[in-house]
């Protein structure tokens, strides 16, 4: 469990006995598509497999240029001497090779957090407006603009990833279960001791990624 530093146990304490006793924290705010796009960016699965196309796409193209650069050069006889032009097995594995950089470009466009953003965006009406969240000693409730609500209890929620506008509450397999807007507390003053809450409710297991300054 995260050890409270001591100028900071009063307002922790605060915190708890307000979670006991009911809502510990309220979050209100209306969502905005940097908040889908964070929360996109911030699943480790779909962010392994964009960084893996990626990865492809960049080897690939680093490939795609040498290869295209020696078809060129056989098809130069002042370059390669004597050469009667490059054969065409060549010339097809250079179309080989670009139809796979296009390929892995394409993926990797449609797996950007932005792009899945803006479409969830436009086809996800009932997310527009204003959002309230409530985290209590059962864990977290979130009613939004149509009065729809979600509760999900501590337990399933394992770890805390902290950036700089947002927590992401995350479940054991790492996936991303919810995102809490810092700009939704009544205070900036109140940021330290919602990560202490959620830290401590989560069982003190913030993940690497997770900042505490």
């Amino acid at each position: 469990m995260a050890t409270v530093p001591p100028l900071q146990q009063r307002r922790y304490c605060l915190a708890m006995t307000s979670a006991e006793s009911g809502p510990g924290f309220s979050l209100s705010y209306d969502l905005q598509l940097s908040d889908l796009t964070e929360l996109l960016a911030a699943r480790p699965g779909r962010r392994r497999r964009r960084i893996r196309i990626v990865f492809s796409l960049v080897l690939l193209a680093l490939l795609g240029v040498a290869w295209t650069a020696l078809t060129i050069a056989f098809d130069n006889s002042s370059v390669v001497k004597g050469s009667t032009g490059a054969p065409g097995w060549m010339v097809g594995s250079d179309i080989v090779i670009w139809a796979l950089v296009v390929l892995y470009a394409s993926a990797a466009w449609r797996l950007s957090p932005k792009r899945l953003a803006r479409r969830t965006w436009r086809a996800s009406p009932q997310l527009h407006g204003r959002h309230y969240d409530q985290i209590d000693s059962r864990g977290v409730t979130w009613t939004g603009p149509d009065g729809t609500q979600m509760f999900q209890p501590w337990a399933i929620l394992e770890r805390v990833r902290e950036t700089e506008h947002a927590f992401h509450l995350q479940g054991g397999n790492g996936d991303v279960r919810a995102t809490l807007p810092k700009r939704g507390l009544r205070s900036p003053d109140l940021i330290l001791a919602l990560r202490e809450f959620l830290n401590h409710s989560v069982g003190g297991q913030p993940s690497p990624a997770s900042s505490d300054s």
